[in-house]
């Protein structure tokens, strides 16, 4: 798809002020949850938990990167990775705008940009939040015990093992090896979120109780997967706290939970930051070549 000089530039320069928007964004986001958070109980070990944690989330983006690449190259248009994880990371914070949607606007007009046909890259929005979506339902099993009295954990492990085993299955045999690896990848990101945010429910001084943490991490991906469905909610902000407040109520104070939904908001909206300069990196990798 030819376009001429004019019309990149005027494309590059959308996609650039929507990533700008989402820093605005995130900034703001920032300076509102630091002054919810008592910082006086956070000593340097909790600091430098909560930046590995940031760290980890960062680099878990890179599974959505590549899982968009697969679904790129399944749509008949080949990316290479430095530009794929360049594209996604710079539209990725557009996500903070409110409406919900920028991210891909984002995306699309930097595709646009680059030559690519606006068919595919809608369609890899589509693939990629039927994945999401699906992929986020599949982790519910493993939030039963927090939802129904005396069911056992083990219960919920052995069903979300088996829906997951079964959908993957499914996907790479209707649809072929690069939608497979993509479905495999989305759902690695949704359980690394999960983990993260165990890990900052500890830090709030949550239970430690290990059998409980898969379940927190399912709680933690249904909570994800409400605020990415809420229409005008900016990254599912106040959504994805209610529904953590509601599914979690039972096991700690609401004061506990409260300060793990910050601690997390801060890791993933640092994440996202740093995703965001990696992607700015890659960008530059992608010039030079």
């Amino acid at each position: 798809m030819a376009l001429d000089p004019s019309a990149r530039r005027w494309l590059n320069g959308v996609g650039a002020l929507l990533g700008l928007a989402g820093v605005v964004f995130v900034g703001n986001r920032l300076y509102t949850y630091a002054g919810e958070i008592d910082f006086q109980r956070m000593g340097v070990g909790a600091y430098a938990a909560v930046a590995a944690l940031a760290g980890l989330y960062g680099a878990s983006n890179l599974l959505l990167a590549l899982g968009w690449q697969r679904l790129m190259r399944h749509l008949g248009v080949p990316l290479s990775r430095p530009w794929a994880i360049h594209a996604y990371a710079i539209s990725q914070l557009a996500k903070y705008v409110p409406g919900n949607i920028f991210q891909f606007a984002g995306r699309q007009a930097i595709g646009v940009a680059a030559g690519i046909g606006n068919g595919p890259l809608a369609k890899s929005t589509v693939w990629e939040l039927a994945f999401l979506t699906i992929g986020g339902l599949l982790f519910s099993p493993l939030a039963l015990p927090l939802a129904v009295a005396n069911v056992p954990g083990w219960v919920g492990w052995i069903c979300f093992t088996a829906a997951i085993a079964i959908a993957l299955w499914l996907v790479a045999r209707v649809g072929g090896a690069d939608l497979g690896t993509a479905a495999m990848l989305y759902i690695a990101f949704l359980a690394l979120s999960g983990v993260v945010f165990v890990a900052a429910y500890h830090l709030a001084g949550g239970s430690r109780d290990f059998i409980l943490a898969p379940a927190i991490a399912g709680a933690y991906v249904i909570a994800w997967l409400a605020g990415l469905l809420t229409p005008g909610a900016p990254a599912g902000v106040g959504v994805r706290e209610a529904v953590l407040l509601f599914l979690l109520g039972g096991f700690s104070p609401g004061p506990v939970i409260l300060l793990a939904v910050v601690i997390g908001r801060m890791i993933t909206v640092i994440g996202d930051l740093l995703f965001f300069v990696g992607g700015r990196f890659c960008q530059i990798t992608v010039e030079q070549r």
